[in-house]
């Protein structure tokens, strides 16, 4: 697990050397000979409402993500700073739309997606096979190599499934302008910038990363990457990752949106309802499970990570689960907003980004206050030595974290 006093810095797949890259993939690889990554994506598929139904989507994918980041921690005394790397899928989509690079699709112009599952083990329409995990079935490519060669599904069948990635194009989502665009709430565009660190419109900023960039690629990825059991596909943690990655810099452009530091919500927000017009409910299935969700309450038994199903009386909280319980943080007064704001090193958390962290977006965000109020002056960053550079690590002490400005919360 992560040693007291340091920070962990998630970074870039391709910014890693080829030992931290390899020990990742062994990480992932233990996880599965113990059951442990199975286990994560059941309670994925066990938690499909509350996790994409309602205005929780962000906040408990974070919170799901470091727990399975935890979990990698706690499998050797060597895995201890193994962090979860993103993807800059924004690079890779540049490359594919500029006639300069020779790739035209996720196959050629993404390594992760072949360096998390190996290639297909087939060249024909005939080698396209079924797969089922959970009682879910997919039809696609079969993926079978590191780290999921020895992952058997319900019929002992090995590896995963995905749609043809050298025919997937990576979507138009993916481009520095529409992620960037994500940060503009259009029903508050001619407002003033202050206005855009409002409750509504971060929940708003969420709703839109969620159906857009995230679910875009959930969905041309295709295979399990598209279903409740979409854990299963070592693609998914580094892509929630990303996802992450991209609220970690709103959290930066709108600092205002929580005082995570006096453990308190600003006046603004406190004296409002979470759940005013029916923000938190995106279906009616969300409503009728979770009417009284608020961001406000603590996490409890009742709306997070159940067994069996949702609507099943009996299920028990993850914190009582055998197998991963341990790995989520857990106390009476953890709430859904002690997992906001990674910027400022919060405790609950412990991790932060690389400061190059998607750098074709950084660069339109540092040059339009309109949607970034503070043009990322927020950053923080890590400063690793040169030894550091030639064997990165994945953890910094908070010395050797530096930041641009304190903001005035």
């Amino acid at each position: 697990m992560m040693t007291a006093g340091t920070i962990d810095v998630r970074q870039e797949w391709n910014e890693l050397t080829d030992y931290d890259q390899e020990l990742y993939l062994d990480a992932v690889e233990t996880a599965i000979e113990r059951g442990l990554h199975q286990r994560f994506a059941l309670w994925h598929v066990n938690s499909q409402v509350w996790a994409h139904d309602t205005c929780s989507f962000f906040l408990w994918h974070r919170y799901f993500t470091r727990a399975y980041e935890r979990m990698l921690q706690s499998l050797m005394a060597r895995m201890e700073n193994v962090t979860i790397p993103y993807w800059n899928i924004v690079r890779d989509y540049n490359k594919q739309e500029d006639g300069s690079y020779k790739c035209r699709e996720y196959g050629t112009c993404s390594s992760i997606v072949y360096d998390l599952g190996g290639k297909p083990t087939g060249s024909s329409e005939e080698d396209i096979y079924y797969r089922a995990y959970f009682d879910i079935e997919e039809l696609g490519w079969i993926h079978q190599g590191p780290p999921i060669q020895n992952m058997w599904d319900d019929k002992q069948r090995g590896g995963t499934v995905r749609f043809d990635m050298l025919v997937e194009r990576i979507p138009k989502g993916c481009s520095a302008t529409e992620v960037s665009n994500l940060f503009i709430d259009p029903k508050h565009q001619e407002e003033s910038s202050s206005l855009l660190s409002t409750k509504q419109n971060a929940l708003n900023f969420w709703r839109r990363l969620q159906v857009g960039v995230h679910d875009n690629v959930h969905d041309t990825v295709g295979g399990f990457m598209r279903r409740p059991a979409s854990p299963i596909d070592p693609l998914f943690f580094p892509w929630h990752s990303t996802i992450d990655a991209i609220g970690y810099l709103y959290e930066i452009c709108h600092h205002q949106i929580v005082d995570i530091e006096n453990e308190s919500l600003p006046a603004t927000v406190e004296n409002q309802d979470w759940n005013w017009d029916n923000s938190c409910w995106y279906t009616p299935e969300a409503k009728e499970l979770y009417p009284d969700a608020r961001y406000r309450n603590s996490l409890s038994k009742e709306w997070f990570l159940q067994t069996g199903s949702e609507s099943n009386s009996s299920n028990i909280s993850i914190w009582e689960d055998p197998l991963i319980g341990s790995f989520f943080m857990n106390s009476d007064d953890l709430t859904w907003w002690n997992l906001l704001n990674t910027t400022t090193s919060n405790p609950q958390l412990g991790y932060i980004y690389s400061d190059n962290i998607l750098p074709e977006v950084q660069e339109l965000l540092r040059n339009d206050s309109k949607i970034c109020p503070t043009n990322l002056k927020g950053m923080r960053r890590f400063s690793p030595t040169k030894t550091d550079r030639l064997q990165p690590r994945s953890s910094f002490t908070a010395q050797e974290i530096s930041t641009d400005f304190v903001p005035a919360w």
